[in-house]
């Protein structure tokens, strides 16, 4: 009796260990899988930039992963030795190279960079304008036939293998998906680098004329106030004598008109230079038209002037006068403290 119950004890503690043991062979396969789950690699995406490999073209959208030895750019492989260039001390020394090579590359492709990779060369990056240089020349046929060295330092001054590059953009075959691609891009380079040459000229021209135009402004503004001194209306708002008063409507309307064509003169320098916004609706949808602004500005100044004037015997015309005169007077005022920042 007693080694049944001696059998039966061990077959239990058997038993036990069993059980034991399978839920740490579980436990430990269901903590392998889910390392293996977190290490596994994962793809990143870039939909913008452009990358050629060994002279071709590589379609959009880019996709990147990594392993410990490769950067995979949509399932090519390209070793270590092709971002040595990219990497830190502190970098080759952890062992991340390749990823942050990854990283890099990204923030280029993402903002609109051109990726350049030949085999057993270093990896090149080409940023800004210069990235915008190179698609130029690739999606043009004419510009690459006549592609030189000089051209190539233009748009990139790295580590370089001049007659490989040279033949990459002589060679170089533009598929249709890359000129479509680019052709959107560079038409709104273009535009920008357009927009950015004319307030440049503009804003040379506003520095060249900042000094005449201030002595003008202050010649008219001394003028002016002292025309308005001399011509301030008694308490009814009759002058002494009839004459005079007509004499003075005639000297408001005159200054009004001089500081009205000042006035326009530097609304059209400042607002092509790009350092002002025009508040005025209809000014401001005929800033980037001269002659439309002129037009406008011309024939609704003329109006004024010639309405005042024929109704200079009129109470209400030689008082529109004057405070029209004093209206112009303080705006020249402020062009002048404005454009004492360009003399």
């Amino acid at each position: 009796m007693r080694c049944f119950f001696m059998i039966a004890s061990l077959l239990l503690i058997s038993m036990t260990y069993a059980q034991d043991d399978t839920g740490a062979d579980k436990e430990k396969t269901a903590s392998n899988e889910k390392r293996d789950t977190a290490s596994a690699p994962v793809e990143k995406f870039v939909e913008s930039g452009f990358v050629f490999v060994d002279g071709c073209y590589l379609e959009a959208p880019y996709r990147f992963r990594t392993d410990e030895k490769r950067l995979y750019i949509n399932d090519l492989p390209f070793d270590q030795s092709s971002f040595e260039s990219l990497a830190s001390k502190k970098t080759l020394a952890n062992g991340r190279m390749i990823q942050r090579a990854s990283r890099l590359l990204r923030e280029t492709l993402e903002s609109g960079g051109v990726v350049v990779l030949f085999a057993e060369s270093p990896v090149a990056q080409i940023y800004g304008t210069d990235s915008y240089d190179l698609l130029r020349v690739l999606v043009d046929d004419d510009a690459r036939a006549s592609f030189s060295i000089t051209d190539l330092r233009r748009v990139y001054s790295g580590a370089i293998d001049q007659e490989v590059w040279k033949a990459f953009v002589r060679d170089f075959d533009c598929p249709q998906e890359l000129r479509e691609r680019s052709a959107k891009l560079l038409a709104k380079i273009r535009t920008i680098e357009e927009s950015n040459a004319r307030q440049r000229s503009a804003r040379l021209t506003l520095q060249s004329s900042a000094y005449p135009l201030s002595v003008v402004g202050m010649l008219l503004v001394v003028l002016a106030f002292g025309h308005l001194l001399k011509c301030k209306t008694d308490s009814e708002g009759e002058s002494a004598e009839k004459g005079f008063a007509n004499c003075a409507v005639t000297r408001s309307l005159t200054l009004v008109a001089a500081m009205s064509a000042l006035d326009l003169s530097w609304t059209m320098l400042v607002g092509a230079a790009g350092d002002m916004k025009e508040l005025n609706p209809l000014g401001a949808a005929l800033i980037d038209d001269a002659v439309g602004l002129i037009a406008f500005k011309t024939c609704v100044t003329l109006m004024a002037v010639l309405l005042l004037y024929s109704l200079r015997q009129h109470r209400s015309a030689k008082e529109g006068a004057w405070w029209s005169c004093l209206i112009c007077t303080l705006l020249t005022v402020r062009w002048l403290t404005f454009n004492s920042m360009f003399v």
